[in-house]
């Protein structure tokens, strides 16, 4: 279905992996993993055309359909519904040729076309597909610009599942979606019979869904069969593998290499010594395992903690008229680890929105502790970063009177050096993005952390 031949790919002048030789099958479900910034993304841009080879050729059949997810849909003023449904490319054609039909011939096939087509079946499926997303009927009648970045993103997502296609590629579908929505879009992608490649970082997610994971790694990219699981085990054991063949081969060549610069230049052993060196150059070059290094950081320590932090008693929230949340009462102390849960519609971005004081009660109150300082994290949070500036430059924003080494020091915490922490973040990955703002929320020394959907791209 998909095949990539001696593929070399570069972001700028860093080459992000070179000498990748891959084949997708038909109907083929595919995770793509790799740390964040390692040309995830960049893959599915060049299965596209929409990013340049540096070497390599990638080959689809000629007539194949891609169906991807949408970027910047965000001035959209379109209805939800029509603007899914225009993802099934053949029915906007068919209708297309029946606007533009110029003969009565050319209109009676264009008809016959259509109804080959069942639109009945098509408007269908996008309302299943919307519902299954968490969209309700009132929801879909509504402008796509008029819904959060989070729900644009369903949109996306929903218009890319619409899109009959022999290749479908999704770059964290999972993002945004609450329990109900994911389980719904597992158990689509397992029905649907397309050559499928995703990128996500939800394990479980990657567990039910994959049937083999190409892996970013040491420079290429690596096919595992199995899901996720099975990678991991698999990787491990050919870790395992190149580190006992590398300690074999150093210590063949060091031997070899001792010989020859211990006898080269006898004349008794000239001919012995230069067997050696043959068997040398030909010697087969085992790299030791490159070491994995986890993401770990720590929030600075808050200056104050008060004993309680907030104190909710009898709240009611509302937008307009619609009480959200009713009577709500209860009590957030210091070092409380609290999870918000809740279907679609419940409250939680309501009651998020009160706790941080971007909403009024309208009765009850919110009593908060002398000295409370809130790190708000929102679903928007990769939204709000200057994508003309870099990581150095937004903290020291944030803090001009701060010695510049000591920005980079805590930026170095965050994975963020070199000529990474002077790059502009509109070229982030969208988890770096995600660790750039952690590392702004952090730097503020919050004693209470707010963290809406914090996983999403890390």
């Amino acid at each position: 279905m998909l095949r990539i031949t001696d593929l070399k790919l570069a972001r700028g002048v860093r080459v992000l992996y070179s000498k990748v030789n891959l084949l997708a099958n038909d109907a083929e479900r595919i995770g793509l993993v790799g740390p964040n910034g390692s040309g995830k993304s960049s893959l599915l841009a060049a299965i596209l055309g929409e990013a340049a080879l540096e070497n390599g050729d990638i080959a689809a059949p000629l007539k194949a359909t891609i169906g991807h997810v949408a970027q910047d849909i965000e001035n959209i003023e379109e209805n939800a519904f029509d603007w899914v449904i225009k993802g099934h490319a053949p029915l906007i054609a068919a209708k297309d040729a029946v606007a533009n039909a110029k003969s009565d011939m050319e209109l009676a096939a264009a008809h016959a076309a259509l109804a080959e087509l069942n639109i009945g079946a098509i408007e269908a499926r996008a309302h299943l597909i919307l519902h299954g997303l968490g969209f309700t009927g009132e929801e879909e009648t509504k402008a796509v610009n008029a819904f959060s970045g989070g729900w644009r993103n369903r949109l996306a997502l929903a218009r890319a599942l619409m899109t009959p296609s022999e290749l479908l590629l999704l770059d964290e579908p999972t993002n945004h979606l609450d329990l109900d929505s994911l389980i719904w879009l597992e158990n689509f992608l397992k029905r649907q019979a397309s050559t499928t490649i995703i990128i996500s970082h939800d394990r479980e997610f990657l567990d039910k869904i994959v049937q083999t994971v190409w892996s970013i790694e040491d420079g290429t990219i690596r096919r595992y069969a199995g899901n996720y699981s099975d990678f991991e085990r698999l990787r491990v054991e050919r870790l395992k593998l190149q580190a006992s063949q590398a300690k074999a081969y150093a210590e063949q060549a060091k031997h070899l290499q001792a010989y020859i610069d211990r006898f080269r230049y006898k004349a008794t052993k000239a001919r012995q010594a230069q067997s050696r060196i043959k068997m040398l150059e030909k010697l087969e070059v085992i790299e030791p395992v490159r070491a994995f290094h986890a993401w770990r950081f720590s929030f600075l320590k808050p200056e104050r903690i008060p004993q309680h932090l907030i104190n909710v008693e009898n709240v009611t929230l509302a937008y307009g008229t619609t009480p959200i949340i009713r009577g709500a009462s209860f009590s957030i102390r210091a070092m409380e680890r609290i999870g918000i849960l809740g279907v679609n519609g419940a409250g939680k971005s309501t009651l998020i929105k009160g706790l941080t004081e971007d909403l009024k009660p309208v009765s009850g109150r919110f009593y908060r502790g002398q000295g409370l300082k809130i790190g708000y994290f929102a679903q928007h949070q990769l939204e709000q970063l200057d994508a003309n500036l870099s990581a150095l430059a937004q903290l020291r924003h944030m803090t001009p009177d701060a010695r510049e080494q000591d920005l980079r020091d805590y930026l170095g915490r965050f994975q963020f050096s070199g000529d990474k922490i002077e790059q502009a973040c509109g070229s982030f990955s969208g988890g770096e993005k995600a660790r750039l703002a952690l590392a702004l929320l952090a730097w503020d020394k919050p004693n209470l952390l707010i963290l809406d959907e914090p996983t999403n791209h890390l």
